[in-house]
Protein backbone atom coordinates (compact mmCIF):
# COMPACT_ATOMS: atom_id res chain seq x y z
CA UNK A 1 0.00 0.00 0.00
CA UNK A 2 1.50 3.39 -1.18
CA UNK A 3 1.82 6.26 0.89
CA UNK A 4 -1.17 8.91 0.40
CA UNK A 5 -4.09 10.75 1.96
CA UNK A 6 -6.67 7.84 1.51
CA UNK A 7 -4.30 5.15 3.06
CA UNK A 8 -3.61 7.63 6.49
CA UNK A 9 -7.14 7.64 6.48
CA UNK A 10 -8.05 4.10 6.67
CA UNK A 11 -5.16 3.68 9.38
CA UNK A 12 -6.13 6.65 11.43
CA UNK A 13 -9.90 5.11 11.20
CA UNK A 14 -8.73 1.73 12.86
CA UNK A 15 -7.43 4.04 15.92
CA UNK A 16 -9.62 5.65 18.95
CA UNK A 17 -10.86 8.85 17.71
CA UNK A 18 -9.48 11.50 19.90
CA UNK A 19 -10.55 14.77 20.73
CA UNK A 20 -7.55 16.58 18.59
CA UNK A 21 -5.00 15.38 16.43
CA UNK A 22 -1.72 16.91 17.46
CA UNK A 23 0.68 16.66 14.67
CA UNK A 24 4.55 16.46 16.02
CA UNK A 25 6.24 19.02 13.38
CA UNK A 26 9.61 19.73 13.19
CA UNK A 27 9.73 21.09 9.64
CA UNK A 28 11.34 17.67 8.24
CA UNK A 29 10.26 15.93 5.34
CA UNK A 30 8.63 13.18 7.16
CA UNK A 31 6.46 15.47 9.44
CA UNK A 32 5.15 18.03 6.30
CA UNK A 33 4.11 15.07 4.49
CA UNK A 34 1.79 13.84 7.57
CA UNK A 35 0.94 17.51 8.14
CA UNK A 36 -0.16 17.91 4.23
CA UNK A 37 -1.35 14.26 3.89
CA UNK A 38 -3.98 15.30 7.15
CA UNK A 39 -4.78 18.17 5.58
CA UNK A 40 -6.24 16.49 2.39
CA UNK A 41 -8.50 14.84 4.71
CA UNK A 42 -9.28 16.93 7.37
CA UNK A 43 -13.20 16.75 6.39
CA UNK A 44 -12.99 13.02 6.43
CA UNK A 45 -11.45 13.03 9.75
CA UNK A 46 -13.90 12.98 13.03
CA UNK A 47 -11.50 15.32 15.18
CA UNK A 48 -9.59 18.35 14.36
CA UNK A 49 -6.18 18.77 13.88
CA UNK A 50 -3.33 21.34 15.38
CA UNK A 51 0.43 20.57 15.33
CA UNK A 52 2.92 21.23 17.46
CA UNK A 53 6.61 22.56 16.97
CA UNK A 54 9.50 22.39 19.21
CA UNK A 55 12.51 24.57 18.84
CA UNK A 56 15.58 22.65 20.82
CA UNK A 57 17.93 25.85 19.80
CA UNK A 58 20.63 23.10 18.65
CA UNK A 59 21.87 24.62 15.38
CA UNK A 60 21.92 27.94 14.26
CA UNK A 61 18.33 27.69 11.73
CA UNK A 62 16.79 26.64 14.61
CA UNK A 63 14.57 29.71 14.45
CA UNK A 64 14.45 29.70 10.55
CA UNK A 65 12.81 26.23 10.74
CA UNK A 66 9.93 27.62 13.52
CA UNK A 67 8.91 30.39 11.48
CA UNK A 68 9.01 27.94 8.29
CA UNK A 69 6.35 25.54 10.30
CA UNK A 70 4.31 29.07 11.24
CA UNK A 71 3.96 29.66 7.52
CA UNK A 72 3.32 26.14 6.42
CA UNK A 73 0.50 25.71 9.49
CA UNK A 74 -1.01 29.52 8.35
CA UNK A 75 -0.76 28.54 4.75
CA UNK A 76 -3.21 25.61 5.70
CA UNK A 77 -5.23 26.99 8.30
CA UNK A 78 -4.20 24.65 10.93
CA UNK A 79 -3.28 26.10 14.43
CA UNK A 80 0.32 25.65 15.46
CA UNK A 81 2.12 26.02 19.14
CA UNK A 82 5.54 26.77 19.02
CA UNK A 83 7.74 25.95 21.89
CA UNK A 84 10.76 26.84 23.39
CA UNK A 85 13.75 24.40 25.12
CA UNK A 86 16.71 25.46 26.62
CA UNK A 87 18.49 22.28 27.02
CA UNK A 88 21.79 21.73 29.32
CA UNK A 89 23.47 18.53 28.42
CA UNK A 90 23.94 15.98 31.27
CA UNK A 91 27.00 13.71 31.67
CA UNK A 92 26.30 10.49 30.57
CA UNK A 93 23.24 11.64 28.17
CA UNK A 94 23.61 11.53 24.95
CA UNK A 95 22.43 15.03 23.52
CA UNK A 96 19.80 13.24 21.21
CA UNK A 97 18.12 11.31 23.74
CA UNK A 98 17.90 14.38 26.01
CA UNK A 99 16.20 16.73 23.14
CA UNK A 100 13.99 13.82 22.61
CA UNK A 101 13.03 12.92 26.30
CA UNK A 102 12.46 17.02 27.11
CA UNK A 103 10.68 16.87 23.71
CA UNK A 104 8.11 14.40 24.31
CA UNK A 105 8.06 16.21 28.15
CA UNK A 106 6.83 19.58 27.14
CA UNK A 107 4.37 18.26 24.40
CA UNK A 108 2.80 16.37 27.20
CA UNK A 109 2.07 19.82 28.93
CA UNK A 110 0.02 21.14 26.01
CA UNK A 111 -2.22 17.60 25.46
CA UNK A 112 -5.31 17.64 27.02
CA UNK A 113 -7.19 14.60 28.26
CA UNK A 114 -7.86 12.67 25.27
CA UNK A 115 -5.75 14.11 22.27
CA UNK A 116 -3.73 11.84 19.95
CA UNK A 117 -0.61 13.19 19.53
CA UNK A 118 0.33 11.61 15.75
CA UNK A 119 4.83 11.53 15.17
CA UNK A 120 5.77 11.07 11.71
CA UNK A 121 8.20 7.76 12.25
CA UNK A 122 7.97 5.62 9.68
CA UNK A 123 9.59 2.09 8.26
CA UNK A 124 13.11 3.49 8.05
CA UNK A 125 12.83 4.74 12.13
CA UNK A 126 11.72 1.50 12.94
CA UNK A 127 14.24 -0.83 11.09
CA UNK A 128 16.91 1.60 12.81
CA UNK A 129 15.33 1.63 15.93
CA UNK A 130 15.32 -2.32 16.11
CA UNK A 131 19.31 -2.83 15.22
CA UNK A 132 20.03 0.28 18.19
CA UNK A 133 18.22 -1.92 20.46
CA UNK A 134 19.20 -5.21 19.53
CA UNK A 135 23.17 -3.56 19.54
CA UNK A 136 22.25 -2.50 22.78
CA UNK A 137 21.55 -6.58 24.21
CA UNK A 138 17.75 -5.16 24.93
CA UNK A 139 14.83 -7.89 25.62
CA UNK A 140 11.99 -8.36 24.09
CA UNK A 141 9.83 -5.35 25.48
CA UNK A 142 13.34 -2.85 23.73
CA UNK A 143 12.83 -5.36 20.59
CA UNK A 144 9.68 -4.08 20.31
CA UNK A 145 10.68 -0.97 19.36
CA UNK A 146 7.55 1.69 18.14
CA UNK A 147 4.13 0.89 18.45
CA UNK A 148 1.39 2.03 15.97
CA UNK A 149 -0.42 2.98 19.24
CA UNK A 150 -0.28 3.29 22.67
CA UNK A 151 -1.93 5.05 25.61
CA UNK A 152 -0.01 8.39 26.64
CA UNK A 153 -0.34 10.63 29.44
CA UNK A 154 -4.00 11.60 29.03
CA UNK A 155 -4.39 10.15 25.48
CA UNK A 156 -3.00 8.35 22.53
CA UNK A 157 0.70 8.44 20.95
CA UNK A 158 0.20 7.36 17.51
CA UNK A 159 2.57 6.77 14.52
CA UNK A 160 0.58 6.25 11.63
CA UNK A 161 3.18 6.09 9.23
CA UNK A 162 5.00 2.90 10.21
CA UNK A 163 3.94 0.92 7.45
CA UNK A 164 5.73 3.48 5.14
CA UNK A 165 9.19 4.17 4.34
CA UNK A 166 10.92 7.62 3.59
CA UNK A 167 11.25 7.14 0.04
CA UNK A 168 7.53 6.58 -0.07
CA UNK A 169 6.82 9.77 1.62
CA UNK A 170 9.42 11.56 -0.01
CA UNK A 171 7.94 10.66 -3.71
CA UNK A 172 4.61 11.71 -2.36
CA UNK A 173 5.89 14.49 -1.14
CA UNK A 174 8.36 15.73 -4.12
CA UNK A 175 5.19 15.08 -7.00
CA UNK A 176 3.24 17.70 -4.95
CA UNK A 177 5.91 19.74 -5.06
CA UNK A 178 5.92 20.09 -1.06
CA UNK A 179 8.89 22.26 0.52
CA UNK A 180 10.67 20.93 3.69
CA UNK A 181 13.69 21.84 5.80
CA UNK A 182 16.81 19.38 6.13
CA UNK A 183 18.47 18.62 9.59
CA UNK A 184 22.31 18.87 8.84
CA UNK A 185 22.81 16.77 11.86
CA UNK A 186 21.12 14.08 10.11
CA UNK A 187 24.48 13.78 8.44
CA UNK A 188 26.84 13.27 11.28
CA UNK A 189 27.41 9.56 11.38
CA UNK A 190 28.67 10.09 14.62
CA UNK A 191 25.88 9.70 15.83
CA UNK A 192 24.93 5.83 16.16
CA UNK A 193 21.72 6.11 14.30
CA UNK A 194 23.04 8.26 11.32
CA UNK A 195 26.13 5.65 11.34
CA UNK A 196 23.46 2.69 10.87
CA UNK A 197 21.13 4.92 8.82
CA UNK A 198 24.30 5.87 6.04
CA UNK A 199 26.65 3.33 6.75
CA UNK A 200 25.25 -0.09 7.57
CA UNK A 201 21.38 -0.17 6.74
CA UNK A 202 22.04 0.58 2.71
CA UNK A 203 25.04 -2.49 3.01
CA UNK A 204 21.98 -4.88 4.55
CA UNK A 205 19.45 -3.92 2.35
CA UNK A 206 21.99 -4.92 -0.95
CA UNK A 207 21.44 -8.34 0.67
CA UNK A 208 18.01 -8.38 1.96
CA UNK A 209 15.54 -5.52 -0.04
CA UNK A 210 12.70 -6.10 2.07
CA UNK A 211 14.66 -4.82 5.19
CA UNK A 212 12.03 -2.44 6.25
CA UNK A 213 9.57 -5.16 6.43
CA UNK A 214 11.69 -7.79 7.94
CA UNK A 215 12.99 -5.81 10.55
CA UNK A 216 8.86 -4.75 11.37
CA UNK A 217 7.89 -8.37 11.53
CA UNK A 218 10.38 -8.97 13.75
CA UNK A 219 9.49 -5.88 16.34
CA UNK A 220 5.75 -7.18 16.09
CA UNK A 221 6.44 -10.37 17.24
CA UNK A 222 8.41 -9.03 19.73
CA UNK A 223 5.81 -6.51 20.61
CA UNK A 224 3.70 -10.12 21.16
CA UNK A 225 5.87 -11.39 23.39
CA UNK A 226 6.70 -8.65 25.59
CA UNK A 227 2.51 -8.42 25.92
CA UNK A 228 2.23 -11.96 27.30
CA UNK A 229 4.87 -11.67 29.30
CA UNK A 230 3.38 -8.28 30.94
CA UNK A 231 0.33 -10.50 30.53
CA UNK A 232 1.81 -13.06 32.57
CA UNK A 233 4.01 -10.54 35.14
CA UNK A 234 1.06 -9.24 36.26
CA UNK A 235 -1.27 -12.44 36.85
CA UNK A 236 1.82 -13.48 39.05
CA UNK A 237 2.19 -10.41 41.05
CA UNK A 238 -2.06 -10.39 42.13
CA UNK A 239 -1.29 -13.85 42.76
CA UNK A 240 1.27 -12.63 45.63
CA UNK A 241 0.93 -9.01 46.37
CA UNK A 242 -1.20 -7.65 49.28
CA UNK A 243 -2.91 -5.04 47.54
CA UNK A 244 -2.90 -2.45 50.68
CA UNK A 245 0.60 -2.70 50.05
CA UNK A 246 2.06 -2.57 46.86
CA UNK A 247 5.42 -1.57 47.48
CA UNK A 248 5.76 -5.04 49.14
CA UNK A 249 6.42 -8.58 48.15
CA UNK A 250 6.44 -11.28 49.93
CA UNK A 251 9.68 -13.52 49.89
CA UNK A 252 8.13 -16.84 50.05
CA UNK A 253 5.69 -16.28 47.09
CA UNK A 254 8.88 -15.16 44.97
CA UNK A 255 10.74 -18.55 45.89
CA UNK A 256 8.12 -20.54 44.53
CA UNK A 257 8.66 -19.55 41.09
CA UNK A 258 11.09 -19.66 38.63
CA UNK A 259 13.97 -17.47 38.42
CA UNK A 260 13.25 -16.36 34.96
CA UNK A 261 9.57 -16.13 35.98
CA UNK A 262 10.32 -14.09 39.36
CA UNK A 263 12.61 -11.92 37.13
CA UNK A 264 9.86 -11.19 34.91
CA UNK A 265 7.70 -10.38 37.84
CA UNK A 266 9.72 -8.11 39.20
CA UNK A 267 10.42 -6.28 36.06
CA UNK A 268 6.05 -5.95 35.52
CA UNK A 269 6.10 -4.73 39.77
CA UNK A 270 8.80 -1.97 39.02
CA UNK A 271 7.44 -0.57 35.84
CA UNK A 272 3.79 -0.97 37.40
CA UNK A 273 5.41 1.78 40.06
CA UNK A 274 7.04 4.12 37.08
CA UNK A 275 10.39 3.24 38.17
CA UNK A 276 13.22 2.75 35.92
CA UNK A 277 13.90 -0.80 35.01
CA UNK A 278 17.21 -2.06 36.91
CA UNK A 279 19.70 -3.62 34.25
CA UNK A 280 20.18 -7.63 34.13
CA UNK A 281 23.18 -7.55 36.09
CA UNK A 282 21.23 -5.78 38.90
CA UNK A 283 18.21 -7.95 38.37
CA UNK A 284 21.05 -11.40 38.74
CA UNK A 285 22.53 -9.81 41.87
CA UNK A 286 18.39 -9.66 43.47
CA UNK A 287 17.87 -13.58 43.14
CA UNK A 288 21.52 -14.59 43.42
CA UNK A 289 21.83 -12.13 46.82
CA UNK A 290 18.80 -10.39 48.48
CA UNK A 291 16.68 -13.23 47.67
CA UNK A 292 18.52 -16.40 49.71
CA UNK A 293 20.07 -13.82 52.29
CA UNK A 294 20.00 -15.29 55.51
CA UNK A 295 16.73 -14.23 57.66
CA UNK A 296 18.30 -11.65 59.83
CA UNK A 297 19.94 -9.64 56.66
CA UNK A 298 18.97 -6.12 55.60
CA UNK A 299 20.53 -6.36 52.00
CA UNK A 300 20.28 -3.86 49.44
CA UNK A 301 20.54 -3.40 45.62
CA UNK A 302 20.62 -0.39 44.29
CA UNK A 303 20.05 1.49 40.59
CA UNK A 304 19.84 4.77 39.29
CA UNK A 305 16.34 5.80 40.23
CA UNK A 306 15.36 2.14 42.69
CA UNK A 307 16.17 0.01 45.70
CA UNK A 308 15.17 -2.74 46.80
CA UNK A 309 15.74 -3.69 50.20
CA UNK A 310 14.25 -7.15 52.20
CA UNK A 311 13.03 -7.55 55.72
CA UNK A 312 11.04 -9.98 57.77
CA UNK A 313 10.71 -12.09 54.52
CA UNK A 314 9.21 -9.30 52.84
CA UNK A 315 10.93 -6.92 49.77
CA UNK A 316 10.72 -3.82 49.77
CA UNK A 317 10.47 -1.84 46.45
CA UNK A 318 10.85 2.16 46.20
CA UNK A 319 12.87 5.35 44.87
CA UNK A 320 16.27 6.15 45.35
CA UNK A 321 16.02 7.36 49.24
CA UNK A 322 16.87 10.45 50.01
CA UNK A 323 19.52 11.69 52.73
CA UNK A 324 18.13 11.11 56.22
CA UNK A 325 17.57 14.52 57.83
CA UNK A 326 19.95 15.72 60.15
CA UNK A 327 19.76 14.89 63.92
CA UNK A 328 19.93 18.22 64.88
CA UNK A 329 17.19 19.22 63.52
CA UNK A 330 14.62 20.64 65.35
CA UNK A 331 10.97 21.45 64.07
CA UNK A 332 8.02 23.28 66.52
CA UNK A 333 4.65 22.28 66.36
CA UNK A 334 1.36 22.54 68.09
CA UNK A 335 -0.76 20.57 65.91
CA UNK A 336 -2.92 23.48 65.24
CA UNK A 337 -1.82 23.06 60.68
CA UNK A 338 0.14 20.04 59.17
CA UNK A 339 3.83 20.25 59.78
CA UNK A 340 5.29 19.54 56.63
CA UNK A 341 8.49 17.38 57.11
CA UNK A 342 11.96 17.81 55.43
CA UNK A 343 13.38 15.67 52.66
CA UNK A 344 10.48 14.29 51.09
CA UNK A 345 9.24 13.03 54.29
CA UNK A 346 5.44 14.09 53.81
CA UNK A 347 3.40 15.32 57.06
CA UNK A 348 2.06 15.29 60.28
CA UNK A 349 -1.55 16.35 61.15
CA UNK A 350 -4.11 15.56 63.77
CA UNK A 351 -7.87 15.80 63.16
CA UNK A 352 -8.24 17.37 66.07
CA UNK A 353 -5.29 18.46 68.61
CA UNK A 354 -5.00 16.17 71.74
CA UNK A 355 -4.39 18.50 74.90
CA UNK A 356 -0.49 17.32 75.12
CA UNK A 357 0.18 18.68 71.84
CA UNK A 358 -1.96 21.91 72.53
CA UNK A 359 1.45 23.51 74.57
CA UNK A 360 3.58 22.73 71.41
CA UNK A 361 6.23 19.97 71.17
CA UNK A 362 9.56 19.25 69.11
CA UNK A 363 9.84 16.95 66.04
CA UNK A 364 13.16 15.58 65.68
CA UNK A 365 14.85 12.10 63.89
CA UNK A 366 16.41 9.63 65.90
CA UNK A 367 18.53 10.41 69.00
CA UNK A 368 20.94 8.16 70.94
CA UNK A 369 19.39 6.71 73.89
CA UNK A 370 16.29 7.39 73.47
CA UNK A 371 13.10 5.40 75.49
CA UNK A 372 9.76 4.84 75.32
CA UNK A 373 6.93 2.61 77.09
CA UNK A 374 4.55 2.39 75.28
CA UNK A 375 1.58 3.90 76.59
CA UNK A 376 -0.39 1.05 78.23
CA UNK A 377 1.63 -1.51 77.80
CA UNK A 378 4.28 -2.73 80.74
CA UNK A 379 8.23 -2.35 80.18
CA UNK A 380 10.38 0.57 79.00
CA UNK A 381 12.23 -0.11 75.64
CA UNK A 382 15.08 1.63 73.52
CA UNK A 383 13.99 3.36 70.43
CA UNK A 384 15.68 0.19 68.30
CA UNK A 385 13.97 -2.49 70.62
CA UNK A 386 10.51 -0.51 70.61
CA UNK A 387 11.02 -0.09 66.51
CA UNK A 388 11.85 -4.20 66.15
CA UNK A 389 8.44 -5.27 68.05
CA UNK A 390 6.74 -2.59 65.82
CA UNK A 391 8.34 -3.67 62.89
CA UNK A 392 9.47 -0.86 61.41
CA UNK A 393 12.32 -1.14 59.04
CA UNK A 394 15.75 -0.22 59.97
CA UNK A 395 15.85 2.56 56.80
CA UNK A 396 13.02 4.21 58.23
CA UNK A 397 13.90 4.49 61.90
CA UNK A 398 16.61 7.24 60.94
CA UNK A 399 13.96 9.07 59.15
CA UNK A 400 11.05 8.93 61.15
CA UNK A 401 9.51 11.94 62.97
CA UNK A 402 9.76 12.10 66.83
CA UNK A 403 7.75 13.51 69.01
CA UNK A 404 9.93 15.07 72.04
CA UNK A 405 9.37 17.13 74.88
CA UNK A 406 11.78 18.65 77.23
CA UNK A 407 14.19 15.71 76.15
CA UNK A 408 11.50 12.80 76.54
CA UNK A 409 10.05 10.73 73.68
CA UNK A 410 6.50 11.47 73.88
CA UNK A 411 5.40 9.81 70.23
CA UNK A 412 6.89 7.80 67.44
CA UNK A 413 5.12 9.46 64.51
CA UNK A 414 1.83 7.64 64.03
CA UNK A 415 3.27 3.83 65.10
CA UNK A 416 2.79 4.56 69.21
CA UNK A 417 2.38 6.77 71.94
CA UNK A 418 4.71 6.79 74.89
CA UNK A 419 2.99 6.60 78.75
CA UNK A 420 1.62 8.47 80.27
CA UNK A 421 0.04 9.74 77.36
CA UNK A 422 -3.29 7.79 76.36
CA UNK A 423 -2.89 4.93 73.78
CA UNK A 424 -5.04 6.76 71.39
CA UNK A 425 -3.01 7.80 69.05
CA UNK A 426 -4.87 11.04 66.74
CA UNK A 427 -1.76 11.21 64.96
CA UNK A 428 -1.61 10.92 61.02
CA UNK A 429 1.59 11.00 59.35
CA UNK A 430 0.73 11.37 55.66
CA UNK A 431 3.98 10.23 53.70
CA UNK A 432 4.81 8.44 49.95
CA UNK A 433 3.20 5.04 50.17
CA UNK A 434 6.44 3.83 49.54
CA UNK A 435 7.70 4.18 52.60
CA UNK A 436 4.88 2.10 54.72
Amino acid sequence: MAFSPASLLQILRGLPVPKTYRVALSGGLDSVSLLHALHAIVQELDAPVEAVHVNHGLHGDALEWEHFCEALCASLDIPLVSLQLELQPLPGLSLEALAREARYSIIAEQLNQGDMLLTAHHADDQAETLLLQLLRGAGVQGLASMPLLREWKAGWLARPLLNFSRAELEDWAQTRGLRWREDPSNLDTDIRRNFLRHEIIPLLREQWPSLNATLGRSARHCAEAARILRETGEEDLMLILDLARPWRLPLQGLRALSPERGKNLLRYWMGSHNLPLPPDRILFRVWKELIPAREDATPLVTWEGGQLRRYRGQLYLMPSLPTAPDADLVLEWDGRQSLQLPAGLGSLHVAEVPSWLEAGVRVRFRQEGMKCRPAGRAGERSFKRLCQDLHIPPWLRPRMPLLVRDGKLLAVADYCLCDPLPAHNLLRWERPEWLY
